[in-house]
């Protein structure tokens, strides 16, 4: 194997296809693009992702086999199909991709423009206009919004072609999407097996990250693996860890149904080692939003000593309690509550809440700033209720 980053493999395939009839785009590369399927999709060809000393690499071999494919592709521009774009409920496929990005620039022309068709009012943009849009959008809208989204690794807009009727697109183009689309389902369906009994499930449920790349493992499987997790780093500074304390050997403590844990995750206010925790909860955790809503969330960040002693939580899980217990102004001109608030703390420890008001199209965002101080008593007072609830739950103690 000869591993490259995905820039370079990015940068490779772009020098490789220039000049080609189909225009390479390279999908941007990261963790998440192996989350559902071992393989990214360059045409039909189906190209493995791998974990290296950490990173996520590709073979520099794959890459020069799958765009000497792409260039060599029959093509004949004059030799147009009907492209059949659909939107059909449940199904990812081109077609319903392409869809997609049509329908959301029509509806973004007619909120912002209004709906300047004849009848009534608005139109459902479900009628194509002069340029086989909805309503009043035009294929430039969409070029400028979505030209450098790609399918398989390819940039389909510049082969798109609209009749008067109907969008045309190349034969061979066409049939290349269809064998992508075979071989991602593929990807996919293999990827949900669990790597040790094979067993066929959720691969949103099964599949986690490791030192090693993506893995699909089954419950059963899960727990044959890793062991749960008793606390015994409970008040060690994670700086204090050693290199080799393994939180692989465990389950992620906060995952409903079992799956190992990647990360030591710790409080990075007061530095106190939480517990072990799979890649989909450390992100999740670190992000902070509505993630004091999952079952278990509260009483696991007060897992750090310094929060419970303090009696608060990381700073960016704060809006979500000021959102729970504060109440908001109503909105001036029709005096109803807003139909959306999201929040977000500031730099002096006060939180600005973002209003929007679905009723009213005059002014219908506005703002609010609760004081740090007002925060403080707000966050203090939520974790004491949790730590009560704690201590009278049975059997739950504080441990």
């Amino acid at each position: 194997m000869s591993p490259i980053s995905p820039q370079y493999a990015s940068q490779l395939l772009v020098e490789l296809t220039e000049g080609c009839p189909v225009p390479a785009a390279p999908a941007p590369l990261s963790r998440y693009t192996f989350q559902i399927s071992n393989h990214v999709l360059i045409g039909d060809t189906a190209v493995a992702g791998h974990k290296y000393k950490g990173r996520w690499r590709l073979d520099d071999r794959d890459i020069r086999k799958a765009a000497a494919r792409l260039a060599s592709l029959p093509f004949d521009p004059d030799d147009r199909v009907d492209a059949r774009l659909s939107s059909s409920e449940g199904e990812r496929t081109w077609r319903s991709q392409i869809r997609g990005w049509f329908d959301h620039i029509s509806y973004q022309d007619q909120s912002a423009n209004g709906c300047l068709c004849e009848g009534q009012q608005p139109c459902d943009r479900s009628r194509p206009n002069q340029h086989g849009l909805g309503c009043g959008a035009t294929f430039d809208q969409v070029k400028e919004r979505y030209g450098r989204w790609p399918l398989a690794c390819t940039s389909p807009l510049p082969l798109l072609t609209w009749s008067g009727t109907a969008w045309l697109v190349p034969r061979a183009y066409a049939d290349l999407l269809d064998r992508a689309d075979r071989i991602a389902t593929e990807c996919v369906e293999q990827a949900a097996l669990c790597s040790r009994c094979h067993t066929a499930g959720d691969v949103w449920k099964w599949r986690t990250s490791g030192s090693g790349g993506y893995t699909t493992l089954c419950p059963r499987c899960t727990t044959a693996a890793a062991r749960p997790y008793r606390g015994h780093l409970r008040g060690r500074q994670y700086t204090s860890l050693r290199k080799n304390a393994q939180p692989e050997a465990f389950l992620c403590r906060l995952c409903p149904t079992p799956r190992q844990a990647l990360y030591w995750d710790h409080c990075h206010t007061h530095g106190d080692v939480r517990g072990p925790v799979c890649a989909s909860c450390n992100t999740y955790e670190g992000g902070g939003h509505r993630f004091i809503h999952r079952p278990g969330a509260i009483r696991h960040l007060l897992l750090c000593e310094g929060c419970r002693r303090d009696r608060t939580v990381p700073p960016r899980h704060q809006p979500d309690i000021v959102l729970q217990v504060f109440t908001p102004d109503p909105h001036e001109p029709c005096g109803q509550p807003p139909n959306s608030v999201w929040g977000a703390v500031l730099d002096d420890g006060s939180v600005r809440l973002r209003m929007h008001c679905w009723r009213c199209s005059s002014a219908p965002r506005w703002e609010q700033i609760v004081p740090a101080a007002e925060v403080r008593r707000l966050v203090r007072e939520f974790v004491d209720q949790a730590l009560t609830d704690e201590t009278d739950a049975p059997g739950r103690g504080s441990a």
